[in-house]
């Protein structure tokens, strides 16, 4: 059985970023969240109801499961430190209404996904950017800058023949054309600034595979783009479905991502504002897709703020 520690218990010992809460009545949920923040370096402590802010203030992280997140909206609302849920999905209205106001800002469909120990390495070390950090070490990663529509079309093009090599399935690599096409068109427009000099429009694409999963990932220099900005794509993108998608209707920041969400297996979206923006997308290559979500075969959504 995993320790049970109340309020007043959480309240005498001060948290640190080395520290994490996982909030969950369901001893299936506490023993995997459990082992996976412990596998990121972190002292777990357990509770059956949601800490208040001030005993979670310094934490890490606190992992909360879909049913304290339903039963505790207005007390989430209150947090300061990253929130992650587990259990969840982008189809429920009252997860995307508190991730579009910030309380929340990473869902982990699958408290069994790697992606839970990764994220809770990267909120406790603030090293967020990389798309390394998705694929096993070792992995050979390619890198491409893109300053024009003539190197995009190229990229494209290098990125699909490396993927039809990598023994990559047709829909999947249909999938990441599409992706790479956007990312690059909003990156080379500096996320709508107006002001940009063409000097300054600059896009890096990065890619990669371990035989499990595809990363790609697309940054630029301005660090524009918002979990608002995201949040509101995640809604469209549920809106749009089984709607004809025209990439050239909106404009401004996060322009194309409502297309990227409905081909990706993961979206991370890591900003240092004003400085850095990086988008990595990943994509299962033997992992089946959820039929019939409203987003596709997406099963995990973050998004990282940098203080640097």
């Amino acid at each position: 059985m995993t320790p049970e520690l109340g309020p007043s218990l959480l309240a005498c010992r001060p948290m640190s970023p080395r520290r994490a809460v996982c909030v969950s009545r369901d001893e299936g949920v506490r023993r995997v969240v459990g082992e996976a923040l412990a596998g990121a370096g972190l002292e777990v402590r357990y509770a059956e109801t949601l800490p208040s802010s001030s005993e979670t203030d310094g934490a890490a992280l606190i992992v909360v499961d879909r049913a304290t997140r339903q039963a505790s909206a207005d007390e989430l609302r209150a947090l300061t430190c990253p929130v992650v849920v587990v259990g969840d999905d982008l189809d429920d209205d009252g997860l995307i209404t508190l991730m579009l106001e910030h309380p929340v800002s990473h869902l982990v469909g699958d408290p069994a996904d790697p992606d839970l120990g990764i994220t809770s390495e990267k909120l406790a070390s603030g090293d967020v950017f990389g798309l390394e950090k998705y694929l096993t070490s070792g992995t050979k990663v390619g890198e491409r800058v893109i300053r024009s529509e003539a190197e995009k079309r190229n990229a494209i093009d290098e990125v699909t023949a490396w993927a039809e090599a990598i023994g990559a399935r047709r829909p999947i690599i249909h999938r990441i054309t599409n992706v790479v096409d956007e990312l690059l068109m909003n990156a080379l427009r500096a996320d709508g600034d107006p002001d940009a000099e063409p000097a300054q429009l600059r896009a890096v694409l990065r890619w990669g595979s371990d035989g499990q999963t595809v990363a790609i990932s697309v940054g630029d220099g301005f660090g524009r783009l918002s979990q608002r900005d995201v949040i509101d794509h995640v809604r469209r993108a549920r809106h749009e479905r089984g709607r004809p998608q025209d990439k050239h209707e909106s404009d401004g920041a996060g322009l194309g991502l409502y297309l990227v969400l409905a081909n990706v297996a993961s979206l991370i979206v890591n900003v240092a504002p004003g400085h850095e923006t990086e988008v990595v997308c990943l994509f299962d290559l033997v992992r089946p897709s959820r039929r019939g979500a409203v987003l596709g075969s997406v099963r995990s959504l973050h998004v990282f703020r940098s203080a640097s």
